[in-house]
């Protein structure tokens, strides 16, 4: 029989390459989406579809039926309709509760790498990292064996900041809060969704709860991304000359504040400037190999982003 992972928000950017990635390995997946369009994406990704509006845990628990874990990444990432309280805590409790209720004793959950230093850094004291710390308190409490994920940047085809650079490239221009000194540690989103599949293939993880940053093999500061991003689309022919320009921090936290920096909300623009990294060794260590190359995932970036870009002309 094969193996089976419930995977919640599966039609997601990194959902959809977990479904893609547990069907080459050989694994049935169980996809939770909210929409009979999002099932017709995971179903031709290979999938089996649930369609659940909510995070109930009823409902959910017929989907994670049979499973041995579940990759639980139906969380937001700014408020809007939902809060963060609905959908990051009470959502990820509903999860939990489901998954006892199946029987799955494995869950894997996408945090974000700034929960470690809530209350001592600005830019990790708000609501989205708090939100994301319950999440975790809440999984280690509930029974369930945990894998912790907490990302930096996840990049590969598909992922919005390519997408955004490519257009910024298009009309010559990047714009970015401050000195842009700020680091950040993207990782190949093949590396998380082989690190989702390795936690949840854990046979000897038993009732352990492990932490892992998500973080790729080398930080780099905002403005050497966006030279390594430029130097590989001029590589692959595409637009790559630009003039950098500079808004004050205080500037881009008021227009974030007002309603969006450049469609960044508050939460999502302290995500951007906190300046966090991490050792990469134990994200290898469960992977047992070394990690994508950052130039590597970022050429799979843009090949993806650029795909993504033709298709709408």
């Amino acid at each position: 029989m094969a193996r089976r992972i419930a995977v919640t928000g599966a039609n997601g950017f990194v959902g959809l390459h977990v479904v893609e990635a547990a069907q080459a390995a050989g694994w049935d997946v169980s996809a939770v989406v909210r929409s009979p369009a999002s099932a017709a994406v995971v179903e031709s990704a290979g999938a089996t579809a649930h369609v659940l509006p909510t995070l109930e845990a009823g409902a959910l628990a017929g989907a994670f039926a049979g499973a041995r874990a579940v990759a639980h990444l139906a969380q937001i990432g700014a408020e809007g309709p939902s809060s963060y309280e609905q959908v990051n805590v009470e959502g990820t409790r509903a999860v939990a509760a489901a998954a006892l209720r199946a029987g799955v004793r494995r869950i894997a959950f996408f945090s974000g790498l700034g929960v470690a230093h809530y209350g001592m850094a600005r830019r990790t004291t708000n609501r989205y990292f708090l939100s994301k710390l319950a999440a975790e308190a809440a999984l280690f409490a509930s029974g369930l064996s945990v894998a912790v994920f907490r990302p930096s940047y996840v990049v590969g085809p598909g992922d919005g900041l390519s997408r955004a650079l490519l257009r910024d490239l298009a009309a010559r221009v990047i714009e970015r809060p401050g000195a842009g000194s700020y680091r950040m540690q993207p990782v190949a989103v093949s590396d998380g969704a082989a690190a989702i599949l390795a936690a949840s293939a854990d046979e000897a993880a038993g009732e352990r709860h492990r932490v892992y940053d998500l973080v790729g093999p080398e930080p780099v500061t905002f403005d050497g991304f966006v030279r390594r991003f430029a130097a590989r689309a001029r590589a692959r022919g595409l637009a790559a000359e630009y003039e950098l320009r500079t808004i004050p921090v205080e500037e881009a936290d008021r227009q974030a504040r007002a309603g969006g920096y450049r469609g960044m909300h508050a939460d999502e623009l302290d995500c951007m400037l906190c300046d966090e990294v991490s050792d990469p060794r134990p994200l290898e260590g469960l992977l047992g190999r070394a990690l994508t190359p950052l130039d590597a995932a970022i050429d799979l970036a843009i090949g993806g982003a650029h795909e993504k870009l033709a298709e709408r002309v």
